[in-house]
C-alpha cells in the first residue's frame, strides 16, 4: 500500500498550488546578480564555458517569465513548449560550464549551420551554395554539438547531477513526445475517448507543471554557478530541489485524468474504500491468514480497479507485470514491518 501512498503524495505536489512568490523575486534577483556579474569579453576566443553558462541562464530567466504569462493566459501548448525549451538551455549551461572544451564545440557548431542558414541566399542566383561552403568553412572547422541526453551523461560525469538526470527523464522527454514533435502520442492527443476528433488537443500536462519546471531549472543552474564562482548557493540549490519534486511527469498527469474520467466521484471513493478496507486487513487480520488469502485480496483489490477503468484495450499482458508487481511488493513489505511482531515458527523438535 506504501506504492499507493507515494503516488498519491507525488500527484497531490504535483497538483496542488505551491505559494513562492517572495522567494522566487529574490532568486530571480540573486540569479540576475549573477549572469551579468561581469561583462562579455569581445573577444570570442575569450569568451569561456562560464560565459555561456551566464548567458544560458540568462536566457532562462527570461523563459521563466514566459513560461508563467502563457500559464496565466492558459496557452497550455506554448506553456509546455517554452517549458521544454528552459531544461534545454538548463542542460546547455551546466554542459558549458562542467564539462571542458565545450565553450569551443558550441561555438564550432555555429559553423556548421551556418552554411545551412544562408542557403536561402543560393535559390536567388546571386551567389553558389559551394562558395557559401567554402566561406563558412573559413571561420574554423564545423562541429556538432552532442544530443541533450549526451549533454546530460557528460554533466553526470562530472558531478552528481541527479537532479538533471530527474527533470530530462521526468519532463523534457515527454515534452518532446507530447508537444515539440510529431509522435504517435501528439496526433493521438486529437482523439476523443470515444474515438472521435476534436481540434483542440487533449491537454496532456497538469496546468502548473511547466512553470514548476522552469523554476527548478532556474535553481540548478544558478546553484551551479554560485558554486563554480564560490559565491552562495543554498537559496538556489532549495529552490530547485523545492520546485523539481513538484514537476508532474504528462504521461502521469495524462492517465490521473484518464481514470478521473472514467471513475467519475462515485467511483473514485468506491476505489478509495475498497483501498482502506484491504490496508485495514493486511494490519489485523492478515496476521493469521494463509500467504495465498492475502495475495487473493490484493488482487481482487486490483481487478476491482481494472475493471471500473474499462481499459479493454491494453492486452492482460501488460496490465499483469505491474499488478504482480504491486502484489509482491506489498507482500514483501508486509513481512518486512512485521518479522520483529510475530512469534518464531516452531522448530522441528518441538512436539
Amino acid at each position: 500500500m506504501a506504492i499507493l501512498s507515494a503516488l498519491a503524495r507525488t500527484v497531490l505536489r504535483g497538483v496542488l498550488p505551491y505559494p513562492d512568490l517572495p522567494r522566487r523575486i529574490r532568486v530571480r534577483r540573486s540569479a540576475h546578480a549573477l549572469a551579468t556579474g561581469s561583462p562579455l569579453p569581445r573577444d570570442e576566443e575569450q569568451v569561456t564555458g562560464e560565459h555561456f553558462a551566464r548567458l544560458a541562464l540568462l536566457r532562462l530567466l527570461f523563459l521563466q517569465r514566459e513560461t508563467r504569462r502563457a500559464v496565466r493566459m492558459r496557452q497550455r501548448e506554448a506553456a509546455a513548449l517554452l517549458a521544454r525549451t528552459g531544461i534545454e538551455t538548463c542542460i546547455l549551461g551546466l554542459w558549458c560550464l562542467l564539462v571542458p572544451g565545450a565553450a569551443a564545440k558550441l561555438r564550432a557548431s555555429e559553423f556548421k549551420t551556418g552554411a545551412a542558414m544562408l542557403t536561402f541566399l543560393s535559390g536567388t542566383g546571386l551567389i553558389s551554395q559551394q562558395l557559401i561552403r567554402q566561406s563558412v568553412s573559413a571561420l574554423g572547422e564545423p562541429q556538432k554539438l552532442p544530443p541533450v541526453a549526451a549533454m546530460a551523461e557528460q554533466i553526470d560525469a562530472e558531478i552528481d547531477a541527479k537532479a538533471i538526470i530527474y527533470l530530462y527523464d521526468v519532463a523534457y522527454r515527454p515534452a518532446s513526445q507530447y508537444f515539440t514533435h510529431a509522435t504517435n502520442s501528439a496526433l493521438r492527443r486529437h482523439v476523443t475517448a470515444d474515438y472521435g476528433y476534436k481540434s483542440r488537443p487533449a491537454n496532456s500536462w497538469v496546468r502548473r507543471a511547466p512553470v514548476r519546471l522552469v523554476d527548478a531549472c532556474v535553481g540548478v543552474l544558478a546553484g551551479a554557478i554560485a558554486n563554480d564562482l564560490e559565491a552562495p548557493a543554498d537559496l538556489f540549490v532549495q529552490y530547485g530541489e523545492d520546485h523539481a519534486k513538484r514537476v508532474l511527469p504528462p504521461l502521469l498527469a495524462t492517465i490521473g485524468k484518464g481514470m478521473g474520467r472514467k471513475l467519475r466521484w462515485g467511483g473514485i471513493m468506491a476505489v478509495i474504500k475498497e483501498a482502506a478496507e484491504t490496508r485495514a486487513y493486511l494490519a489485523g487480520a492478515a496476521a493469521s491468514a494463509a500467504p495465498e488469502e492475502r495475495e487473493a485480496r490484493l488482487r481482487s483489490m486490483y481487478d476491482s480497479l481494472i475493471d471500473r477503468l474499462d481499459i479493454g484495450d491494453v492486452p492482460p499482458e501488460a496490465i499483469n507485470p505491474v499488478v504482480n508487481h504491486f502484489i509482491n511488493y506489498t507482500m514483501g513489505e508486509w513481512d518486512s514491518e512485521r518479522a520483529n511482531e510475530l512469534p518464531p515458527p516452531p522448530s522441528a523438535t518441538e512436539p
